[in-house]
């Protein structure tokens, strides 16, 4: 473990003595100094400062900065020769603030140890006594603690907690650590605590997304009262929740490098727009030109043309430049997903590779394949999709037995296979499925190859990026009985929405690649006139062209695919996988 402090304001705490004690001592040039090699960085040679400066001292005067030195060894990562300081700290000499300090290092190495439960008694029950520098290390331990001892949804918690002291750069990683703990737990005994937070507890967000992420519902509405209509006078929502802006801008690039995805995103949501039988806002395009400079300029135009929502950008750099704003004066619906969390009153929604390795994590541990096999290129995408897969597929309790590799180009994969089958164990009974992110023709090539190497006879689980590069039936019959996840539009399983065979036939924006964007534009449309809805009630979701959309209590719009198989040479409905297609909104 690697805690890092706020160092620089700890030191000036330490320095100056704990209030309570009233200790006041003179800090010395070269004191100053090793205070700057910490403050650089330069951890090490911080701690031999501290520890020189230590050795012209006698007695009790020394344990400030052999203190100061341990810690410093701890960010160097040298816990043994921390150790060696502290057990030679007399902690009943120290001032409060030191002591609080003392206690965290000698909790870190406890866990260290793996001695969950001494280091829970020096943390306590409570981080009142903690200052603030040291409180983000205290949740982290504690966390920790609890996570060594299987009370993962409780670790879960401390790191909730956690999130709000964090600065943004750092809450993607400890987010990622909630997922894992609560990964660990059964559906039930993730619902059943799920249902026991109180109103307001920080982890009942995570928890949610969890939940949504399992297929189970959710026990309450998260709170996203941000959500609710701006101060415009739109009328009242429809029974279904229906209540869309009175004028809704989209932002999207129709110049420029990403022109064809706009335009593809913009004829998706004109189709919508059009097909709304209801009351529709007053709908306006702005180009983005698929620059960040862009989308800012153009969400500016749109404010002064009155819009009270905004539709897009599109591409991750123009949501980046966006979300930096702050709070933003009308509520965007971005098209895409960045780091940055959104606004107040704002959403995400995008078509994302992590989304669907998650979902594929989810429809092999449903079905008890837990031992897996993983054949994989390099492209950002697919790896963005396994590195999802991964991560969620092991939290779950299953076992990646090795991962293949296929090198662009290459078209003999046995010595590849041959090396995975052995790092596997060897044998057709050692894996339970086979986890391909590879497009089509290199799956055309892999698949014969596979039942050669010997890896036969298992199912085969795919990302989209399979339906790259395919669609001749002739040639793709090598990829029967494999599963994907899809677009619900796409498997024809939307009948209430246009064809999507005769609509790629009438606008070029529809067909090939651009369908999925096509289908995207729809979703978001539609889903500019529900996001109150979705926010603020328990259950809500919409049945969209690209899968179930349901809102998380982060802004973010999350989409469970539709699956689909290859049969003779064509992507169909998996048995078990399409949505169901008349269940509008819910």
């Amino acid at each position: 473990m690697n805690f890092r402090p706020a160092a620089l304001g700890l030191l000036v705490l330490l320095a100056a003595g704990c209030a309570s004690v009233q200790v006041t001592r003179e800090i010395s040039q070269e004191e100053r100094a090793a205070d700057r090699l910490l403050a650089e960085g330069r951890h090490a040679d911080a701690a031999r400062a501290y520890e020189q400066l230590a050795a012209g001292l006698r007695g009790h005067a020394r344990y400030p900065l052999l203190l100061r030195a341990a810690d410093a060894w701890r960010e160097a990562g040298e816990l043994e020769r921390a150790r060696v300081l502290i057990d030679g700290i007399g902690p009943r000499r120290l001032a409060d603030d030191e002591l609080a300090l003392h206690d965290l290092l000698r909790a870190e190495l406890a866990l260290a140890d793996r001695q969950p439960e001494a280091a829970r008694a020096l943390l306590g029950e409570s981080v009142a006594r903690f200052p603030h520098a040291l409180r983000p290390r205290w949740h982290r331990l504690r966390a920790e603690a609890l996570s060594q001892q299987g009370e993962h949804f409780a670790a879960a918690g401390e790191l909730a907690r956690l999130d709000a002291l964090l600065p943004a750069g750092e809450r993607q990683a400890n987010q990622r650590r909630i997922e894992r703990e609560l990964a660990r737990l059964g559906d039930r005994d993730l619902a059943r605590a799920s249902a026991a937070l109180p109103a307001g507890d920080p982890l009942y967000a995570f928890a949610g997304r969890a939940l949504t992420a399992r297929g189970l519902p959710l026990p309450r509405a998260y709170d996203r009262a941000d959500l609710a209509a701006p101060s415009v006078a739109r009328p009242p929502a429809e029974p279904d929740g229906y209540r869309p802006p009175l004028k809704l801008a989209l932002l999207v690039p129709l110049s420029g490098p990403l022109a064809g995805a706009g335009a593809s995103v913009r004829d998706g949501a004109l189709t919508a727009h059009f097909g709304e039988s209801r009351r529709r806002p007053e709908l306006r395009l702005y180009d983005t030109a698929g620059t960040a400079q862009g989308a800012i300029d153009a969400y500016q135009l749109a404010l002064a043309d009155g819009a009270d929502q905004i539709l897009g950008p599109l591409s991750r750099d123009e949501v980046q430049a966006l979300f930096s704003q702050g709070e933003l004066a009308a509520p965007v619906l971005a098209l895409n997903r960045v780091a940055l969390p959104p606004p107040p009153g704002s959403a995400s929604f995008a078509l994302s590779p992590e989304d669907e390795g998650v979902a594929a994590a989810e429809r092999m541990l449903r079905r008890g394949l837990l031992r897996v096999v993983v054949v994989s290129a390099g492209d950002d995408s697919a790896q963005r999709s396994l590195d999802a897969f991964r991560e969620h597929f092991r939290a779950r309790g299953g076992e990646i037995l090795t991962e293949a590799r296929i090198a662009e180009g290459t078209l003999d994969y046995a010595p590849v296979l041959r090396a995975a089958l052995a790092a596997a164990g060897g044998g057709e009974g050692r894996h339970d499925a086979v986890f391909l992110a590879l497009r089509g023709p290199q799956a055309r090539l892999l698949v014969p190859q596979l039942a050669i190497a010997g890896f036969a006879g298992r199912p085969l689980i795919a990302t989209s990026q399979i339906l790259q590069g395919s669609g001749d039936p002739r040639l793709d019959r090598d990829l029967d009985g494999i599963e994907f996840p899809e677009h619900p539009w796409l498997l024809g399983s939307r009948a209430d929405l246009p064809d999507p065979a005769r609509t790629g036939r009438r606008l070029a924006s529809a067909r090939g690649g651009g369908a999925r964007l096509f289908a995207f534009g729809l979703d978001a449309y539609r889903l500019a006139g529900y996001l109150e809805h979705l926010g603020r009630q328990s259950g809500a979701w919409i049945n969209g062209a690209t899968g179930e959309l349901r809102l998380d209590a982060f802004g973010n719009v999350l989409r469970i695919p539709a699956w689909g198989v290859f049969s003779g040479g064509r992507p169909r409905p998996a048995l078990d996988g399409a949505l169901t297609p008349d269940a509008e909104l819910q």
